[in-house]
């Protein structure tokens, strides 16, 4: 009996060692951005966004065009196969799911979702247009809420999609600059 009691005692001990002393602090959010080569930092601060973003590097695809909406959304777009648009909005990925079902014009398949991000395509059925893919990314950045999609005017393929979905995760608040 003493023999099962001090291997108990030692499985406790080992199990609590491996997972209490991992060395990481489990309250601290680590936010992972995408590398994404050819990319290079845009700043927004100009047009009232304290937000930068990654955008493919000016001198391969020209100077980025960021446009700020009459909706107050900021457009950014490289050459004529990059568009982000960015905004305040709830970023409500379920809703949109919603508005895709219920559709009257367009067929929409999810390609590809998580708890942040929607990527899918919309269709007319017989008609001879061709598919739109599209995608949906919430982003918190302090307490501001942001909605970033595909610029709507702009026809994009999928592998396109991913690119500027990636990032999209890139959006991050811009550091602020200490007078001294």
């Amino acid at each position: 009996m003493k023999q099962l009691a001090y291997i108990l005692a030692i499985i406790s001990i080992v199990s609590f060692a491996a997972c209490s002393c991992n060395g990481t602090d489990e309250t601290t959010d680590i936010v992972e951005y995408p590398e994404l080569k050819g990319f290079e930092e845009l700043d927004l601060s100009q047009w009232g966004f304290n937000l930068t973003v990654m955008v493919p590097n000016k001198e391969l695809n020209g100077d980025p065009q960021v446009t700020l909406t009459e909706r107050g959304a900021l457009e950014v777009v490289v050459g004529s196969s990059f568009g982000l648009e960015i905004m305040y909005g709830e970023g409500d990925i379920e809703l949109l799911k919603m508005d895709l079902k219920e559709d009257l014009v367009f067929t929409s398949e999810i390609v590809k979702e998580d708890s942040v991000s929607v990527i899918y395509t919309q269709d007319i059925p017989d008609s001879g247009v061709k598919t739109q893919n599209h995608f949906l990314y919430k982003v918190v950045v302090g307490t501001d809420v942001y909605e970033v999609r595909d610029v709507i005017d702009g026809e994009y393929g999928s592998g396109m999609i991913e690119i500027m979905l990636n990032a999209a995760r890139t959006l991050k608040a811009n550091k602020v600059q200490e007078a001294v």
